[in-house]
This record gives C-alpha cells, sequence and structure tokens, in this order.
C-alpha cells in the first residue's frame, strides 16, 4: 500500500525551511578565526554567513492546503463539499515548537533530517481531524530540478516516513480518513512529500526568502512495509540526460499502476509550473532494450503536481500485468520511435536502506547501529541477493561487512562499527563518511550511500571547568547559531547558568524531540555528558582550575590575547582626539597604552619562560569588536571601538580596569603588597636581587588573597597560584632565556622571566599598574601618572580633577583640572567595520589597508617573541604606520553627506575565500 496508491489524502502549498547557514562553512568552526561579520548576511562579493545566518533551522508549514482525496473505489475528488478535509489544510502542531532541519555534518549536507516534526490535518473551520507525529527521515533523492537567471541551479528533493501516534478526532467526519484509519496497520500512515523552490535571496531579496513548495500525499501503511520506500515499489530510473528524474512506482495485482512523478519533472524556474514534458506511456522493455507501449499515463495535466502530488496511474490488462511482473518498467514520451525517459534495470533489482543516516559515538552502545537494505526484483523481495557494502576509501573508525546477503524477505543487514576517529578535524567533531552499496554483480553502480558521523571519544574529566571544556563548546555554538544570541548567549558564564536547568533539560531530551540542544544534534554523547556534569557541579560551576604545565601555557595565552584586547579600543579613543585638543587626556590614554602593550609583552616573556609559544595575530585569536575580552574575565563586559567620551570610558575602559581589593585573612586588603626598594633590576629587566622575605610575603599574598571570580585581579591571581603550585624546584622554568624579550624604554619594567620570583614579580606589576590602589611613591602629596592604577587615571578623566592626597591624608578628586573637549574629538562612527563599507570602494581598500598594518604588526610581533627580538623596532615601525593610516580614515567621511568619519577597524580575517 503505502502513500502510493489508494486511499490516500494529496496536499500542496508553501513551507518554510529557515535553516541556518553560518555552519555550512566548516572554516567558521575554529572559534579563533571567527569575526563578526559571519554572523552578517552575504552581500556579494562578502561572503560572510551565507545566505541565512540568522536562522533558526526550524521547518513550517506555513499554507498547505489539501488539494485531492484518492478514495478505495478509484475516484478521486477535489469538491469541498463531498469531504470536510478537502476543505482543510495540513499544519504543524500548535503545542509545541516547530520541528527542525537537521544537517548531519558541514561536509554532508545532502541527506538533511527532518527531526521533531508534528503535523495537524485541521478542516475548514480549524478543527482538528487528525494529529500525528512524524518519524524522523533524511532527504532522499536531491536533483537539480530548475535554472535560475544567474546560471545556478535549484535543488529539489523528497522525504518519505510514517505518521505515528496518531490521534483521530472522535467522531470522524471524512469519508477519505475514515478509509485511511480502516486499512492502515500498527497505528501509523505512509507519508511522503517533495520539496523545492526555496528561495535564498542570492539573486535578489524577495519577501520570501527562506521559503519554498512543499507537495506530497498521506496514505495507509501496512505491516511489514518500508517505511521510508513505498510497499512493494520499483525504481525508473533516469535514462542518460534524459529530463526526467528517477521516479518510484507501484504495481497493484488489480493492474492499477501508480508512477510517483512529483519528484521526477523539471520546473520551469524556481518553484514555478512544471514543464511540458508532453503526453506519457508506461511501457515495458524488451530484451533489445525497445520499448513495448502499454498504456498511457493518466492524469498528467498543468495542474496535476498540485493537484495529485505528481502522481499519475495506468490501467493493464492482464497480458500487461504479466508482461509487467517479469520484464522492465519504462517511462516513454509519444514521440516516434518513443524516447525511453525513465526505465527499471534489466534485471528488475532494486536496493534502498531503510535509514541511511547514523550517529556513532565510540563507547557502548552508541559506537554500533544496523542499517537495513531491501531488495526487490520487479517489486517483489529479492531473496538470495549478495550486496556489496563500503569501498575502498572509507574511513578506519568505521567497520562493516564488505558483502551481505539478503534473505527470504529481501532485507540484509549491515552492522556498523565505531571506533575513536582520533580527532582528525581541528575543529569540528568526528570524521564523517559516505558508505557505498548496490548489488554485487554491479559493483561500479551503487544504489545509494550509508552517510554515518563517527564522532571522536570525549572522556569525562573529573571536575569539568567552563575555561577548559564548556566554554569552547558553547562558543562555538553560539558562534554558528547566532539567532540565540539576543535570547542568551552560549558563550557567556553567567547567561548559562541563568539558564542551566533548561539547558540541561534540552540536552537531555530525545533526538527526535524538537525541543533538544542544540538543534544541530552534532554534539557527541561524550561532550554532553561532560557539560551535564559541570551544569550540576553546584549553583557557582567551576570556571577556572589550573592543574598541569600544559593548561596554565594555555591560560597564560589568553592572558596575551586579553591584553592585546585591551589595546585597539583604548588606541581608537587615543587616535580619535584632534591635535592640539585634550592635550592632558590623550597623555593619560597613551600611558595606559604603553603599559598594556608592556603587559602582553610581560604575558609572552612568562608564557616562554615556561616552554610555551606566544601566539599573537593569525592563525591564533584576534580580538573582535564589539565583542568579550578573551579568557574567562568579565563576561557581560561589551567591548567597543569609540571615539573618546567621558561615557565610553566611565562605561567600559573603567569597567576594564575596575579595581578590587581582595579578600585576605578574611579581611578586605587596602594596603601595599611589595616595597619597590626590596627587589633591584638591571635595565633590560634582569632581577640581580630581591628580598627574599618580601618575595615570601609576595607568594603567600598570591596564595590567600580572594579575588571576585571573573575579574581580571582574579584572573592573574589564579595564573600566580598555579606558578607556586606547579613549580617543582624550578623545574616549571624550562623555557630558553634566549628568547625573553627586553623593552628599556618601556613604561614600568619589563621583566624577563626566568623563575617562579621574576615571574611572580612581573605579575604583581601587571595587577598594580592595572586596578592597583593609588601610590604617592615621592611624597609629593599628588599621584603621580606611572603612580596610578589604569582606573584611577581614567577616574580623573571622567571626574576632570587630577587626583590628590589632602590634607586629611584622602585621596580626592581635587587638583589640577584635566579639562574634556567635545569639540577637540573626530565624529568616528561607533565601531568602524571594513566590511561594512561598500566593496571595492576607495573607503574600503584604506580601511584595508589600515587592517593591513595591524595584522602585519601582530605578525611581527609574534616573531619578535618567538626567537627574534631584533626585530623589534620594525614592529613598532608597523605600529606607527598603523596610526598614520588611522588617521587618514578620521578624516574620511563614513558615507556621501554624512556628518560622521570612519576610524581603525583593527580587523584580521581569519578565513579567505
Amino acid at each position: 500500500m503505502s502513500y502510493l496508491g489508494h486511499p490516500r489524502l494529496n496536499f500542496a502549498g508553501t513551507f518554510q525551511s529557515d535553516v541556518a547557514t553560518v555552519n555550512n562553512a566548516a572554516p567558521y568552526f575554529d572559534n579563533n578565526a571567527f569575526e563578526p561579520r559571519y554572523r552578517w548576511r552575504m552581500n556579494l562579493p562578502d561572503i560572510n554567513g551565507l545566505w541565512n545566518p540568522v536562522g533558526t533551522n526550524a521547518f513550517r508549514l506555513t499554507d498547505v492546503a489539501i488539494t485531492s482525496g484518492c478514495y478505495p473505489d478509484g475516484r478521486t475528488e477535489t469538491y469541498r463539499g463531498v469531504d470536510p478535509v478537502l476543505e482543510g489544510r495540513l499544519a504543524d502542531d500548535d503545542l509545541r515548537v516547530h520541528g527542525r532541519f537537521v544537517d548531519l555534518d558541514p561536509q554532508n549536507q545532502l541527506v538533511s533530517e527532518l527531526c521533531g516534526v508534528r503535523v495537524r490535518l485541521l478542516d475548514a473551520t480549524g478543527a482538528q481531524l487528525l494529529k500525528a507525529t512524524f518519524r524522523t527521515a533524511a532527504m532522499d533523492d536531491m536533483w537539480m530540478r530548475a535554472d535560475l537567471p544567474s546560471g545556478r541551479k535549484d535543488p529539489a528533493a523528497c522525504y518519505q516516513s510514517v505518521l505515528t501516534d496518531l490521534e483521530w478526532a472522535d467522531p470522524l467526519p471524512s469519508p477519505l480518513l475514515r478509509a485511511l484509519r480502516e486499512t492502515t496497520r500498527d497505528g501509523r500512515l505512509s507519508i511522503k512529500f517533495n520539496v523545492d523552490g526555496v528561495e535564498d535571496g542570492v539573486e535578489q531579496w524577495p519577501d520570501n526568502i527562506t521559503f519554498g513548495r512543499i507537495v506530497g500525499s498521506i496514505g495507509p501503511h501496512l505491516t511489514g512495509e518500508p517505511e521510508h520506500a513505498a510497499g512493494g515499489r520499483r525504481r525508473l530510473l533516469r535514462v542518460g540526460e534524459g529530463p526526467l528524474n528517477h521516479a518510484p512506482c507501484r504495481v497493484e495485482e488489480s493492474g492499477m499502476v501508480f508512477v510517483d512523478l512529483g519528484n521526477s519533472i523539471p520546473a520551469t524556474r524556481r518553484g514555478g509550473p512544471l514543464a511540458d514534458v508532453g503526453p506519457l506511456r508506461l511501457a515495458v522493455l524488451r530484451t533489445d532494450a525497445t520499448p513495448e507501449p502499454l498504456a498511457p499515463l493518466d492524469g498528467i495535466d498543468p495542474q496535476f503536481y498540485e493537484r495529485s502530488a505528481g502522481i499519475a496511474t495506468a490501467r493493464l490488462g492482464p497480458q500487461q500485468r504479466a508482461a509487467a511482473a517479469q520484464r522492465p518498467l519504462a517511462v516513454i514520451d509519444a514521440a516516434d520511435p518513443p524516447a525511453v525517459l525513465l526505465a527499471e534495470a534489466p534485471d528488475g533489482l532494486a536496493v534502498h536502506a531503510e535509514r541511511f543516516v547514523f550517529r556513532l559515538y565510540p563507547e557502548p552502545p552508541e559506537d554500533s547501529a544496523s542499517a537495513v537494505l531491501v531488495a526487490t526484483r520487479f517489486g517483489r523481495p529479492a531473496a538470495q541477493l549478495p550486496l556489496f557494502v563500503g569501498n575502498d576509501e572509507q574511513t578506519p573508525a568505521l567497520s562493516f561487512p564488505r558483502e551481505v546477503t539478503t534473505g527470504a524477505d529481501g532485507r540484509a543487514e549491515v552492522v556498523l562499527h565505531a571506533t575513536d576517529p582520533g580527532h582528525p578535524r581541528p575543529f569540528i567533531d568526528g570524521v564523517v563518511a559516505r558508505v557505498p552499496f548496490g548489488i554485487a554483480a554491479r559493483p561500479d553502480a551503487p544504489a545509494g550511500n550509508l552517510s554515518v558521523r563517527v564522532f571522536d571519544r570525549h572522556p569525562v574529566p573529573e571536575r569539568p571547568t567552563w575555561f577548559r571544556d564548556v566554554q569552547p563548546i558553547f562558543q562555538q555554538y553560539a558562534n554558528l547559531f547566532p539567532v540565540m544570541h539576543d535570547v542568551f548567549d552560549l558563550g557567556n558564564y553567567n547567561h548559562v547558568v541563568r539558564h542551566r536547568t533548561y539547558i540541561r533539560r534540552t540536552m537531555l531530551a530525545p533526538l527526535d524531540s524538537p525541543n533538544h540542544m542544540p538543534v544541530t544534534r552534532d554534539l557527541s554523547t561524550g561532550k554532553r555528558d561532560m557539560i551535564v556534569k559541570w551544569l550540576e557541579s553546584g549553583p557557582q560551576p567551576p570556571v577556572l582550575e589550573i592543574n598541569t604545565p600544559e593548561e596554565l601555557r594555555t591560560v597564560l595565552q589568553h592572558a596575551v590575547w586579553l591584553e592585546q584586547a585591551t589595546i585597539p579600543p583604548y588606541l581608537t579613543a587615543l587616535l580619535s582626539i584632534r591635535p592640539g585638543f585634550n592635550v592632558r587626556i590623550a597623555e593619560l590614554i597613551r600611558g595606559v597604552v604603553l603599559e598594556e602593550m608592556q603587559h602582553m609583552a610581560q604575558v609572552c616573556n612568562i608564557l616562554n619562560a615556561i616552554g610555551g609559544k606566544p601566539q599573537i595575530g593569525r592563525p591564533g585569536l584576534v580580538p573582535t569588536y564589539p565583542g568579550r575580552l578573551p579568557g574567562p574575565v568579565l563576561p557581560d563586559l561589551v567591548v567597543r571601538l569609540r571615539k573618546l567620551s567621558l561615557e565610553h570610558v566611565r562605561d567600559v575602559f573603567m569597567a576594564i580596569e575596575q579595581p578590587e581589593h581582595p579578600v585576605v585573612d578574611g579581611r578586605e586588603f587596602r594596603g601595599r603588597v611589595l616595597d619597590p626598594s626590596t627587589v633591584r633590576l638591571d635595565r633590560a629587566g634582569n632581577v640581580l636581587s630581591a628580598d627574599d622575605a618580601a618575595i615570601r610575603r609576595l607568594e603567600e599574598w598570591f596564595t590567600k588573597a580572594e579575588y571576585t571570580p571573573q575579574t581580571i585581579g582574579w584572573f592573574y591571581n589564579q595564573i600566580a597560584r598555579a606558578i607556586c603550585r606547579l613549580d617543582d624546584g624550578g623545574r616549571l622554568f624550562s623555557g630558553d632565556p634566549a628568547l625573553q624579550v627586553s623593552w628599556p624604554d618601556a613604561p614600568g619594567t619589563l621583566f624577563r622571566v626566568t623563575d617562579k620570583r621574576s615571574a611572580l614579580l612581573a605579575l604583581h606589576q601587571i595587577i598594580e599598574e592595572g586596578e592597583g590602589s593609588p601610590h604617592d611613591l615621592d611624597d609629593d602629596g599628588i599621584a603621580d601618572p606611572d603612580e596610578l592604577g589604569h582606573y584611577y587615571r581614567f577616574q580623573e578623566i571622567v571626574n576632570g580633577r587630577q587626583l590628590i592626597r589632602n590634607d586629611r591624608g584622602e585621596w580626592v578628586f581635587e587638583g589640577p583640572e584635566i579639562r574634556f573637549q567635545a569639540e577637540g574629538v573626530f565624529p568616528m562612527v561607533d565601531d568602524p567595520d571594513t566590511y561594512r563599507l561598500p566593496a571595492n570602494s576607495a573607503a574600503r581598500r584604506d580601511s584595508q589597508l589600515c587592517d593591513e598594518s595591524y595584522t602585519n604588526m601582530m605578525t611581527g610581533l609574534s616573531r619578535v617573541f618567538n626567537g627574534h627580538p631584533d626585530e623589534l623596532d620594525d614592529a613598532v615601525g608597523l605600529m606607527y604606520q598603523l596610526q598614520v593610516q588611522a588617521r587618514k580614515l578620521l578624516t574620511t567621511p563614513s558615507g556621501p553627506g554624512e556628518q560622521t568619519v570612519l576610524g581603525p577597524a583593527f580587523q584580521s580575517p581569519g578565513v579567505e575565500f
């Protein structure tokens, strides 16, 4: 029976394929290379996030009408007065979220599954006649149905499955639905539909973006029939370069033949009428492959696709039935002599897989799965038929029998077994394999493919942390599925903890649930279990723990990126000052910029000292704006590139440098940890001597100081504690001393780090210069710029007064005026972005030159800290070149007639197409 017969209900209309497209590009899976523009829709020649970056992956039935009913007696009705269902429509369930389109892998997007779909049949009043669950099925038989004006091809495909969990109206007023209910077995119905004409907006941007055409049928399903193919079907294959795509066919004992041309006839345009293929006839092939006509295919007219779902019929007499039972069927045209457009294989053999998409994880019970291959000969089970499985290009992580033989029912089981792939793809989990199968006597003519994804084994650590284990995974989903960003940001610790109950529940939901998270179904069992364990670990799951030298090196690399990330915002504000204005403010910001550069260099020296390899610039992370700071710090702060303003200094700069007084021995600590006079240095930054007691006090302070988690001071304190813990007799500091970089003219001291003592001194200086309390080191009553932490310098700008100590010993903003001149600032646009500028415009070229200097400067600095310290002057020269180019942008209008000007974007593309 199945949908390919009588009784049958036909439907046609519009659906939405709201697929997310960012994750279609494999390079975007690299968190370090991801840029905000990949969340934008493509604007050729800029690929960006392809055609629908903010898609929800939802499958929606938006306007699908019941177009006809085919009754058990063979009649087809379209008149609405005959049956209430003919006035109705096919709709989504209104009591849960929509179903989802799910790709198997970015490198196999041709077997997209529909998961979590539940449908309803409604009458003209909206009353429910039937509710049912669509069993997950994969896209099949994709081909190019139409030509687009640009020369691209427009695809079409089909889905076939069963409807389960049937809920019939009681009473059921529709005669057709009653016939379906009485005919079907095991509480299932057969459903098949074709999809095409989805508007992707590449050629133009119409109102129907993401919408396409859906046409299909619902019929009975009998016990033992395949779920993803018509029972007793025969497969008519395309002949040569003929116009028709493959078509399933079924011959009943009564002589009625059903040929499903719904996914076979080309369309005249995207989603448009089908091409006129003229009258078609059913035939059988002689031994010389010439056709012997049997009967015309009825019902083919301009409306038959929507009316009958493209299913044509023919009636055969007894002799014709006998011929069709033993000889290959064909579809021929009306020419003389007729051309064969579709034909069965000469021996009538056809093979399909009941299920052909699998996800395996290399631990029991998910390390194996069974695929059932179904073979038929002229529509009947083909017993004892040898079938081949696989070829010579298979992945070692997947094993299976290379040959199976069908049983009496024409079925053969293929057991797939997975082992750990070993993480061959750096940023995408596991491997994906296509396993061809077919008739063993025809090894060069596969009948289809099993599509298998084998995930990497991911052991669950004893104590997962956000930074090491969870955030890298969640950040990838936040990048690739940006529509969720405005609901909650998976890359933000605070957001995840706030929503953790819902996140846990959805991650544990069945894969076929529409509520399952992630909607892409590409999170392995090991990673899921690790994340769930972390979510369940307490009210505030652990953020950061550093237990090994390798973990310390990773954390220090993020500290390098953290320091780097502060420089462009500060430098942008500095460059936005017009010459001759805001002189004192410029001095304060310039001093902070230089110290941040020194801090970045200082962390590089520490990283080199413990055997790391500092990475500045590509292929590593390049901070982007607007965005969060790298590392597990200040998750709710969005750092932007903006012109100088008091608000920007207050809301962003002071938030970055916000001082925190840690708790030591149960009391808030506000004093000075280290007296600089106890340490003696040379000009190159080598520690010549240091008071042992002072160093012990410093180490003790680091181990006792308790900061609020996820502040910058807390982050550096965790690094210092790890150094104290991991330095086993000095063996932690195994790096080459020749890689240490000196900067004699740096503000403060760039320590050459060779041991725990010099590393702790360097870290203490970073904390003090960033958020340290003001110190009047020369007893003149005024905290000089080099005596103030960055926070207090920015606070001087906001308060408009220099910080001094009054007669009562209190620090107050009552010193000389620091006046802000708003007219002395270029009217720079917020968050300049090279790729917002028109392609090939002079403005974009100038912005790209500035970006190029930034990229080259980072590359140069990376070389400086990786064995080429003599190239420091070259990197500094590139920094000055960048500033010159930035100044040019600040005099360039942002657009015709605009009062604003451009500014430096500080971009360094991580992906080039």
